[in-house]
């Protein structure tokens, strides 16, 4: 039976140092994309895997005191260090397993959340009837076509060892490929006015996503090393790539897509 258990757990000791690089990363984009929705005063928002709190709080100032946010996470701990605004509930939550309000947001939003998730499709489906009339899903996933080595320095130890995590993460259950089919699992789930863009980053060794990349690598190093794996000496040397400025590889796409309710 594969491993299903969530990869990346908040309670690591350096979690909040990994959800402040995966912001740093991958905030700009998000915002630009909700922007482009007209999230306005008086919105109710559901950020669903709030992690660090960022975007909750992006939700919380442009929703105001006539809207709401709730954010939701299996392990809330670092989200109110970010959002703790008056018009923010702070939810901890199995999307899974608990019941979800129905027609009760116009925008819910999860970010680097569905694939993870083995049962992401009645997620989806989930997510889809919380919407109210008119209210918008965005959903951001990783793809990981894009995923191929830039400097030649390191493009092989980055190789086979992409290759070993995204085999261990697919074991617990990650979609490496998920955000392609957003578009259409979308469409099928009865949205409309579907949209969508890819962002594609050059990583270079010390910047935010090289950081995401190492202490992400760090959290699941139990998971890397073993037969058929990695040993501790590969692990190291990419742990090292990541922090050198000369070595560079293309990130994942991160691939938004959105729909509204009719």
């Amino acid at each position: 039976m594969a491993d299903q258990s969530y990869v990346f757990d908040n309670a690591w000791q350096r979690g909040r140092a990994r959800l402040d690089a995966v912001e740093a990363f991958l905030d700009p984009g998000t915002i630009r994309a909700l922007e482009g929705l007209g999230v306005a005063p008086g919105w109710r928002c559901l950020e669903l895997g709030a992690g660090g709190g960022s975007i909750a709080a992006w939700l919380s100032s442009r929703v105001g005191p006539a809207g709401k946010v709730v954010a939701t996470d299996l392990d809330t701990r670092y989200v109110a260090e970010r959002a703790d605004a008056a018009n923010i509930e702070i939810r901890r939550q199995d999307i899974v397993a608990d019941p979800l309000e129905a027609s009760a947001f116009d925008l819910v939003h999860a970010r680097l959340v569905l694939e993870h998730i083995p049962q992401r499709d009645a997620v989806l489906a989930k997510l889809t009837r919380s919407l109210r009339p008119g209210g918008w899903l965005m959903l951001e996933a990783v793809d990981y076509v894009s995923g191929v080595p830039v400097s030649e320095l390191g493009a092989a130890e980055h190789a086979r060892s992409q290759d070993v995590r995204l085999r261990a993460f697919g074991a617990a259950g990650l979609k490496a490929d998920y955000g392609r089919h957003l578009p259409r699992l979308m469409r099928a789930a009865g949205l409309v006015e579907i949209g969508n863009e890819g962002r594609v980053f050059v990583m270079e060794g010390g910047s935010p996503g090289a950081r995401w990349f190492q202490l992400s690598m760090e959290q699941v190093r139990d998971r890397l090393v073993g037969p058929e794996r990695l040993s501790d000496a590969e692990v190291d040397r990419m742990l090292g790539l990541f922090a050198d400025p000369e070595w560079a590889a293309l990130s994942p796409i991160i691939l938004a897509a959105w729909g509204r309710a009719a």
